[in-house]
Parts: structure tokens; C-alpha cells; sequence
């Protein structure tokens, strides 16, 4: 079924990531716990996104932008936009899809421990969220013992 619009295909957060010639290597991938030591130290947080591109949306610049909001909404520093052009190499299949990741990095202080979304949004509206826990590192390391 070919797709008729970009896409946001996938959105995860990872300890460390990258993609190096259309490949994406992973570490510590898909959490929903974020162990902080302490509250008023900087955290960094590493985004992961896969964007579908199809046929006859190649060569045309798309946009997509990322926050991170706590769980009332507000949203905490900077949103993120990022442009993406794909083109056809001549290796490419008439009516294919292409596939686009990106790694976006967030450092930043989160303001108590508790919920948090991280949320992806194509220029066309479509999104795509995930969530994670801000959790005392006393009191994950206590409920392990």
C-alpha cells in the first residue's frame, strides 16, 4: 500500500544513538524510566525519529519539530525543528518509500520528578509522543534491593 503523505513512522527515546549511513545503532533504547540522581543537575535525552518519505514526496523539504512537555502541558525549552529533503538515488525503486532516522539530543533541567512526553509533529499535523518517568535514584536503587 503506498503511502500518500510523509509519515511519522516511529518515535523512541535511547541512552545513546546514531545513524550512520541510513543505519540506526542503539543503546539503552525504548525506556519509560529516567533514574535522576540530582533534580538540579542537567539531564540529556536523546530522541530517535523515523520519518517515511513516499514517492512522490521526495525532493520537497518536510519539517518536523520535537518538545518535551511535563505532564501539565507546559512545554520545557526550546521545541526543536529539523528540515529533511530526500532525493531519488538511481539505486531507488519506482514507487518506493524512503526511509529517513534522526537523533535529537535535549539537554536540560527538568523541574521536579514525575512525568514527562516527548512529542514528535510532522508539518501536516500527524504526531507521535512517548513517555517517561523522572525517577529518584534512592528510591529505584532501594526498591531493587
Amino acid at each position: 500500500m503506498p503511502l500518500e503523505a510523509v509519515t511519522l513512522e516511529f518515535l523512541l527515546l535511547s541512552d545513546h544513538a546514531e545513524v550512520i549511513n541510513g543505519k540506526l545503532y542503539m543503546m539503552g533504547a525504548g525506556y519509560d524510566r529516567r533514574n535522576i540522581a540530582d533534580i538540579n543537575e542537567s539531564v540529556t535525552l536523546r530522541a530517535v525519529v523515523s520519518v517515511l518519505v513516499p514517492w512522490n514526496l521526495t525532493n520537497q523539504t518536510h519539517s518536523v519539530k520535537l518538545r518535551i512537555e511535563t505532564e501539565d502541558g507546559v512545554t520545557l525549552g526550546q521545541e526543536v525543528q529539523g528540515n529533511l529533503n530526500v532525493g531519488r538515488g538511481v539505486e531507488a525503486i519506482s514507487g518506493q518509500m524512503f526511509r529517513v532516522m534522526a537523533v535529537i539530543n535535549f539537554t536540560l533541567t527538568l523541574p521536579q520528578l514525575g512525568a514527562y512526553r516527548v512529542i514528535a509533529t510532522m508539518e501536516s499535523g500527524e504526531s507521535k509522543s512517548t513517555t517517561f518517568y523522572a525517577v529518584s535514584s534512592e528510591a529505584s536503587a532501594r526498591q531493587n534491593r
